[in-house]
């Protein structure tokens, strides 16, 4: 059956419950949880080469002097969202973000530092504690009202099912079927209500999977025990990349939304700064580097913009 859309649009990424005790600092190790983690597979943590990646004058003359004089930009972030950004195995922090930030850094003549962060609380520190904020945050009106945001990817809901399809599942037709997510997601979320109109269709309603982490769903989906995972797209994308082909990515991302480097409002110098790095990174064909390397080139976007329409 096809559903309709939710009523609402949310955060399309889960809670930081693990890190709701770590204090902001930048000591990343003592907020190390073993969930937070990937398996210690040789292929888990892909080594990008940033060092090809030189600075650009011109866009480096356009960050603000106190910044240019510390040679410092001081990121927060919720460490607890691979790929984007998550712990690595010696305490730092890691992914695709992470990366990111690097090379705006290489662009700009500038070194990068990144602070173990509550999700709910980096808004609120950004232009204070820290500089920006690269967390996966994704573009709406309500944060637009209170930061400056700058665009440089796209994600949204992602399912992937064990290679070769043998349950013959479908997306849009999940009624009865064994859905696989991560517990307090917006995929769980979604995924109640769908259950929902399951059975107002006099249909078998989903049976819901929710495990601790999206690696768990993942796993237990190649293994058969779930016939779909349901996550967010740059969730889904790496662990089909990670499965060593016993996963395979089905149907179409669903509520695609940018997300967006969160800027205090009063920095618009620093926000025109990344923007310009952002895109001298997209159009020298770093970005799609970076991103492939973590699963993740389908969430490039042509054009970083400030304030870019949700």
């Amino acid at each position: 059956m096809t559903f309709s859309r939710p009523r609402r649009r949310t955060l399309l990424r889960a809670a930081p419950l693990l890190l709701a005790t770590c204090a902001l600092t930048p000591a990343l190790a003592s907020c190390t949880h073993a969930s937070e983690r990937l398996d210690a597979e040789s292929n888990a943590v892909p080594e990008v080469d940033l060092s090809g990646i030189e600075e650009v004058p011109e866009i480096a003359d356009l960050v603000p002097a106190e910044i240019r004089e510390r040679g410092e930009l001081i990121n927060g972030a919720a460490l607890n969202y691979a790929p984007g950004e998550f712990v690595g195995s010696s305490g730092e922090a890691i992914g695709y973000d992470i990366d990111i930030l690097a090379a705006i850094g290489a662009v700009l003549g500038l070194t990068t530092r990144t602070e173990a962060a509550v999700f709910a609380q980096i808004i609120p520190a950004v232009g204070a504690t820290y500089d920006l904020g690269i967390s996966s945050f994704t573009v709406n009106a309500e944060r637009l009202e209170a930061v400056t945001m700058v665009s440089y990817f796209q994600a949204g809901i992602a399912y992937a099912v064990k290679a070769g399809n043998p349950y013959d599942i479908h997306p849009e037709d999940l009624c009865g079927k064994r859905v696989a997510l991560q517990v307090g997601t917006y995929q769980e979320e979604l995924s109640i209500e769908r259950s929902q109109e399951c059975r107002d269709a006099g249909e078998p309603p989903y049976d819901i999977l929710a495990y601790t982490s999206n690696s768990d769903a993942a796993t237990n989906v190649a293994g058969g025990k779930g016939d779909i995972l349901m996550a967010d797209s740059p969730v889904a994308a790496y662990a089909v990349a990670r499965s060593r082909g016993t996963l395979e990515a089905i149907g179409e991302i669903e509520e695609s939304a940018l997300n967006g480097i969160v800027v205090a409002k009063d920095q618009p110098e620093l926000a025109e700064a990344l923007r310009a790095a952002l895109q001298h990174l997209i159009d020298s064909g770093h970005m799609e580097r970076i991103l492939a390397a973590w699963g993740n080139d389908a969430g490039m976007i042509p054009t970083a913009e400030v304030n870019p329409q949700p």
